[in-house]
């Protein structure tokens, strides 16, 4: 499949990226500019030379997957999203942007956005897009190394199909399942999420993922 990442630059793009790869998607590396792209696929290259990455301007790449992934600061939603509504219409579009702060006490989630997160802002400036919220709470640095993570994926959005297809895709990443949590309002949630984690890696070591328990009959890990 053919997979168009935005934010390929950032650890958690680039992670994605580069775990995609390995399970055989090409993927098309977005940026506001062919040279950023060229760039950003070209340290894509360095770091998996096995993968296919393909540098694309953003609306290109947009049109030219057949799914994609967000990852950019959350600050730049709106100035990135617009050019990308069009292109992006009836495609599964994955966001892993979190609305983040950080203070003396540690990462906080900022809770004064334009919407109710992250993934609502984004989804109301494309709106005919299967915005979908995953992967926002997996270990960068485990992906780009590709370790397998033994975690869980919260999978939130407003079309079912939708989110069945990035449970689907979750099983290209080793150790990971992809679980079911319902709509797209419990985006916040999700996204808070990862600022917990940062504090819980920073106070006691090691990459924090999510592990569900208790479940009858959650699908396979990975």
């Amino acid at each position: 499949m053919k997979i168009a990442i935005f934010g390929g630059t950032g650890d958690l793009g680039r992670g994605l990226a580069i775990t995609f790869a390995a399970a055989g998607h090409e993927i098309i590396v977005g940026s506001r500019s062919q040279e950023r792209a060229d760039q950003a696929a070209e340290g894509l290259r360095e770091a998996y030379p096995e993968g296919t990455f393909v540098p694309m301007e953003n609306a290109e790449a947009a049109a030219a997957g057949e799914m994609a992934v967000l990852s950019i600061p959350f600050e730049g939603i709106e100035a990135t999203m617009p050019a990308l509504a069009e292109p992006l219409a009836g495609k599964v579009l994955v966001s892993v942007v979190n609305a983040l702060k950080f203070g003396k006490s540690g990462a906080m989630a900022v809770l004064d956005l334009p919407a109710a997160s992250c993934a609502h802002q984004i989804q109301d400036l494309a709106p005919e897009a299967k915005v979908v919220v995953a992967y926002n709470n997996l270990p960068a640095a485990a992906l780009q190394e590709r370790h397998p993570i033994e975690g869980d994926v919260l999978v939130c959005g407003k079309s079912k199909d939708a989110r069945e297809a990035v449970i689907e895709l979750t099983k290209d990443i080793p150790g990971c399942r992809g679980l079911d949590a319902g709509p797209l309002a419990n985006a916040i949630i999700i996204e808070g999420m990862t600022a917990i984690i940062i504090n819980l890696n920073k106070r006691y070591g090691g990459e924090a993922s999510i592990n569900v328990t208790g479940l009858e009959s959650p699908p396979a890990r990975a």
